[in-house]
């Protein structure tokens, strides 16, 4: 076996974006890899066929970004094919082209433009959408204009774009850049018309909406704010047909982070009132009924953060983590360092559904029938299906790490810190460990807060390890998946965080003399 080496993380592939199809008999999903010349990701779109078992590539141009079903036999995914398209985007026109393609063989043909940049789109009927998309407000609006307007005003703009005005907060979240003034916004699209209408206004950030089954309604979290965003949030109906939005908030100061419609058009919603932990505080969850009386549904021991908090350094792209499917809702939590996918039935009764160690980072549920994606051992991202509690995994993209690489496994080490809490941490020796040789070590700490190491695949980890370091890392208090207490590091930032992870060196250094003191780093 060979040593792994740094460029071999460009080889990584990465997956996102999990979906039945409408009759849940086939997969489909981004497969997003490295080209490291143009310095950039490339995305496609894969279907894996369940009744064939087999994986089939649908799109060639790598730049696919998101996708839906006109129904079971075509596909609608946004792409940038064209270089007019690009050389549009590049003088700085928002819009999104989408493409339509059968899966019975055939083309992929131009579907629609619509002229904004589409976060989320759903289908209403034949001819119209409803979806968000960015608007930004340092632009002009170039929504209706004609070509000719279009370039005059986005020439204009460009020519007064030598410097960044920031006079809100906040201006800037990672993996996108500047934000000041822009905004997620609700618009319903017509394709006869050519028409884009929007809902919200210019300053309210829509962060999801879901409709209900028969696409009359969508429930909607938004935060509408200038100069300083809330951090507080507020629940809407958009009724579609009256074009009405109707504020439902339940609580003034409450932060939603899921919502959608069950049985009979109640809502069911995840979220805090942030009164005992602040903004990091792990939801729970509610029903709001038609009167729009609302009862707690999770139990008092219910004290996980949703989601997947496992670090690694090896994903790219997001799946669905939350989803409503017949009479469950289908979860992700971060218990110790490890991600499970669970789910609830309406009266609060949870249910585990996976059981191994690993992180479960993104599912889709259609009819009680499960797939994810997900690390598993020492494998990077594959794809599995969950049937009767057996997991089964579908593909191998990555599958040449654990064959042809040369890797270190995590060993487990616990300790009590002063407070008398058991602290959970990790070593890994250099792969080609020699009894009796000594050997320099990293310290690895995660940020967060609110974030967990666990024994899945870290890039970094494996790297030095290949160089000849022992690595250690450890989950201190104000990491997850132990519940708001552990997690809690309000005003305590350096503190007991601190003192947990040099504890930790402490007894790693005494359990682990192969470790040359004097040459630590962290």
């Amino acid at each position: 076996m060979e040593k792994l080496n740094l460029e071999d993380f460009t080889r990584y592939k990465f997956l996102s974006a999990l979906k039945y199809s409408p009759h849940g008999n086939k997969l489909f999903f981004l497969l997003h890899e490295m080209d490291v010349e143009e310095n950039k990701y490339l995305s496609n779109i894969h279907m894996y066929d369940f009744e064939k078992d087999t994986t089939v590539k649908i799109t060639s141009s790598n730049s696919a970004s998101s996708f839906f079903f006109k129904d079971e036999d075509t596909l609608i995914f946004s792409d940038v094919r064209e270089e007019k398209d690009k050389k549009r985007k590049e003088k700085g026109e928002d819009f999104t082209s989408y493409y339509r393609i059968s899966l019975n063989g055939g083309e992929a043909e131009k579907y629609i433009e619509i002229p904004t940049n589409v976060t989320e789109i759903e289908r209403i009927n034949e001819n119209t959408f409803l979806l968000t998309g960015l608007f930004d407000n340092n632009k002009p609006d170039i929504t209706n204009m004609s070509d000719d307007e279009k370039e005059k005003a986005l020439k204009k703009w460009q020519e007064e774009k030598d410097y960044q005005v920031l006079d809100e907060i906040p201006f800037w979240l990672n993996g996108q850049g500047y934000t000041n003034k822009i905004r997620n916004r609700l618009y319903i699209y017509n394709i006869k018309e050519k028409k884009l209408t929007p809902i919200t206004d210019p300053f309210t950030q829509v962060h999801s909406f879901k409709l209900n089954e028969d696409k009359t309604k969508a429930v909607l979290i938004t935060n509408s704010f200038t100069d300083k965003m809330h951090i507080k949030s507020d629940l809407y109906i958009y009724h579609i047909e009256e074009n009405h939005l109707e504020k439902i908030t339940h609580q003034d100061v409450f932060s939603y982070s899921f919502a959608d419609f069950i049985e009979d058009d109640q809502i069911l919603f995840i979220g805090n009132d942030m009164a005992h932990y602040g903004i990091n505080e792990n939801d729970k969850i509610y029903i709001m009924d038609k009167d729009r009386n609302v009862r707690e549904i999770s139990k008092d021991d219910f004290d996980y953060g949703l989601g997947s908090s496992v670090g690694s350094d090896c994903r790219y792209g997001s799946s669905t983590t939350i989803k409503v499917d017949g009479n469950f809702l289908y979860f992700i939590t971060t218990e110790y360092g490890n991600a499970y996918l669970n789910r609830m039935d309406f009266e609060g009764n949870v249910e585990k559904l996976t059981t191994e160690k690993g992180s479960v980072d993104g599912f889709d549920v259609k009819d009680g029938k499960i797939a994810f994606v997900g690390f598993r051992g020492l494998k990077l991202q594959e794809l599995y299906k969950l049937e009767d509690g057996k997991e089964t995994q579908l593909t191998d993209y990555n599958g040449w790490v654990n064959r042809d690489k040369k890797l270190s496994t995590p060993e487990r080490i616990t300790f009590q810190n002063k407070d008398g809490i058991t602290i959970e941490g990790w070593v890994m020796k250099p792969v080609d460990f020699e009894e009796g040789k000594k050997y320099p070590a990293i310290l690895d700490i995660h940020g967060g807060p609110k974030t967990v190491y666990g024994e899945i695949f870290y890039h970094e980890m494996q790297y030095w390890a290949n160089e000849g370091y022992v690595v250690f890392f450890c989950n201190p208090r104000g990491s997850d998946g132990r519940g708001n207490s552990f997690a809690d590091i309000r005003g305590k930032y350096g503190t007991i965080d601190y003192e947990d992870i040099m504890k930790f060196t402490d007894i790693v250094l005494e359990k682990c003399p192969f470790i040359d003191e004097e040459r630590v780093g962290v």
